[in-house]
């Protein structure tokens, strides 16, 4: 059978690759000008550098072109990092940021992203992490859904001799490179801004409390609050919310706001609470985290504290990269993303002082 033309020009380029006519960090020529040495359409060309990218032989830069991955030729480095997901919900924004943020920075080491979804399965997310190690990949930046039961997962990378990365998520136990935000300030401007509004009764709401960010979160609230010289109990906790009972604390003036430790819980709260009759932020003021893309598009804008996702992205990217380079040791740095307020319609003074 006739080799397709795609396979035909990857291979002479592979050839010129190996034999050294193109050297590590080269520039391939152009789209036109391969179609003209190779006699073939643009999308046989296309074709053939797609699967030279795939197979970490080359990385493609938009706007700049392609170029050799030096790694490759110098010691069988494929200039592939892996991102494993473990996503609640693929179709949340503050991901695609944060993949967005890595892109960026590894394409400016030459480094090519495979992103793999792995949706909350500790046994799925264990076969995405196989794969990629299948893939010889340089690296991975895990996202994990609960870092504590993935340990096992991190272990079949660190026996494969391969740096990770996590982001957003870590297990203190663990110690490992991480990525994320200023969860304690955050939560300290976040309470302190309900302070100054004349909230003393503010209860904190968790959405999965066995997160080291959550933890880090109420740490910040109950240091904010004791600061204040306001007492903190451990019913001021909410981790599984009645919310008839909260209505009833509500129009008792117990619970006067509520600092949520996402924006997605706040919302939830706003949603339930307001279906009760309660008047928001009029009778109870809502705080959430993260400045999640919907948050600012209610029928009640949500206050909240902003992370920049993108930045939590390049951080991760960049610090793997310092790693792989050798120029990163010790295993146990964290770099934090700065955090800032966002005030909306879902607070206001206490008007019951």
């Amino acid at each position: 059978m006739n080799e397709p033309k795609y396979e035909a020009v990857k291979q002479a380029l592979l050839h010129q690759i190996q034999a050294g006519e193109l050297q590590p960090g080269d520039k391939l020529p152009n789209e036109e000008d391969l179609m003209n040495q190779f006699q073939v359409s643009g999308i046989t060309i296309r074709k053939a550098m797609t699967e030279l990218a795939n197979e970490g032989v080359i990385t493609r830069i938009k706007r700049k072109g392609s170029f050799v991955n030096g790694a490759q030729a110098a010691d069988n480095s494929s200039h592939l990092i892996a991102f494993i997901l473990s996503a609640e919900d693929n179709f949340d924004v503050s991901y695609m940021k944060i993949i967005k943020g890595a892109q960026q920075a590894a394409a400016e080491f030459n480094y090519s992203l495979i992103v793999e979804w792995s949706n909350e399965n500790l046994a799925v997310e264990q076969a995405s992490i196989q794969k990629m190690l299948d893939r010889k990949v340089d690296g991975f930046l895990i996202y994990p859904f609960d870092p504590i039961q993935s340990k096992d997962n991190y272990l079949l990378i660190e026996k494969n001799d391969i740096p990770y990365l996590l982001v957003d998520r870590y297990n203190v136990d663990h110690p490992g490179y991480f990525s994320g935000c200023d969860n304690y300030d955050g939560a300290i401007l976040a309470t302190r801004e309900l302070i100054r509004l004349k909230h003393s009764k503010i209860k904190f709401a968790s959405f999965h409390f066995f997160l080291q960010s959550e933890q880090e979160r109420f740490a910040g609230y109950c240091s904010a609050m004791r600061q204040a010289g306001l007492p903190v109990t451990d019913d001021d906790l909410l981790t599984c919310i009645d919310y008839d009972a909260l209505v009833d604390s509500i129009f008792k003036r117990d619970v006067t706001a509520l600092f949520c430790s996402n924006d997605k819980l706040a919302i939830e709260i706003i949603g339930q609470l307001t279906g009760r009759g309660v008047k928001i932020p009029q009778e109870v003021s809502v705080m959430g985290f993260d400045d999640w893309d919907h948050a600012g598009n209610l029928s009640i804008g949500l206050s909240t504290v902003r992370q920049n996702f993108e930045e939590i992205g390049r951080n991760a990217a960049n610090l793997l990269n310092q790693v792989i380079q050798g120029k990163t040791h010790g295993g146990n740095t964290k770099i934090l993303s700065g955090v800032s307020l966002v005030i909306r319609e879902s607070t206001c003074e206490n008007p019951y002082v």
